[in-house]
């Protein structure tokens, strides 16, 4: 793994062999762990909820997690489970800044819709590319006249083509809307508060207090026997706060008549204006390198390719 705090070169820039410890956090306890060699954390979650099971015998009744948890197979798991999902989607950080607009949506028969109402048609395949195992190809035909085409064609390499095509998953797209659903509902606003305080607390009162930021051992035996002490013991430190009355497991909650939480509406002009100004930026910059070779009497190698910007 690319570590964040590299004790060799500082920076993080050399790869290294890794563990990757995950934990189950309730009331500011530590319930179960997980330690693994997956560089990603969305394979994760599933043996951990698993490992949660054979210990306690059931499920959490909800579960709230961060949006690198946010994959098919564990939304499918958590529904299977009736666990409530409270698992961020990867796109929940642009979503609560206004900074991220859906082209499409599904209706209750499950045919893609686009933003300007139009309906799409299944494609069982799409020239020579072949669709994922999860995926349907949807194709919107016409877009000529089309209000949101500006924005709709901004990540198409052809930005005069007159249809769309996306590939995406009915499935995943329900799973997510049900997922922001329930993080801006009262219960999924207690939830994201407390979960900076207990999670990310637990990791560091570990990793300052406990002074433990690197593991001692090596093997994945012998790292899980190490994580697993080092869990006891901030369990243990926990156990005799609560007796001394400087800990407590009762955290934030949300008060009765909580309303449930709205997200910004987009604006697709300021949308548009944020993507050109970084569009421009490259191109002043690529200016400015061009002169400053000219300048110093180098020749460039390659002309510069001239973009066009929107107006």
């Amino acid at each position: 793994m690319c570590l964040k705090e590299d004790y060799y070169s500082g920076l993080g820039s050399n790869m290294h062999a890794a563990y990757s410890l995950q934990i189950l956090v309730s009331k500011g306890l530590i319930l179960d762990f997980l330690v693994s060699q997956d560089r990603a954390d969305a394979k994760t979650l599933i043996p951990l909820l698993n490992s949660h099971y054979a210990d306690y015998g059931s499920f959490p009744a909800r579960l709230y997690a961060d949006s690198g948890y946010g994959s098919l197979d564990n939304y499918r798991y958590l529904a299977s489970k009736e666990i409530g999902n409270y698992v961020k989607p990867q796109i929940w950080q642009k979503m609560i800044c206004g900074e991220y607009v859906d082209l499409f949506s599904f209706d209750e028969e499950k045919n893609l819709i686009c933003m300007n109402g139009r309906k799409a048609v299944v494609l069982e395949t799409y020239r020579s590319h072949s669709r994922g195992k999860e995926t349907r190809f949807y194709h919107v035909e016409n877009c000529r006249g089309c209000k949101f085409k500006l924005y709709c064609m901004w990540s198409l390499a052809d930005k005069k083509r007159q249809d769309r095509i996306f590939e995406t998953c009915c499935d995943l797209y329900e799973f997510k809307s049900q997922a922001i659903t329930n993080l801006l509902s009262p219960k999924g606003i207690e939830l994201r508060i407390n979960r900076s305080a207990q999670v990310e607390g637990a990791f560091g009162v570990i990793k300052q207090d406990m002074d433990y930021d690197r593991v001692r051992r090596k093997g994945l035996d012998n790292v899980s026997s190490e994580c697993m002490l080092v869990c006891l013991g901030y369990n243990i430190r926990k156990l005799f706060s609560f007796i001394e009355g400087k800990a407590k497991t009762d955290y934030w909650i949300a008060p009765d008549g909580l309303e449930p939480e709205t997200l910004k509406k987009a604006n697709l002009e300021k949308l548009l204006k944020k993507q050109l100004k970084g569009r421009n930026e490259e191109l002043r910059k690529s200016y400015r390198y061009r002169k400053r070779l000219l300048q110093n009497g180098e020749v460039l190698q390659q002309p510069l390719d001239v973009l066009s910007c929107l107006s």
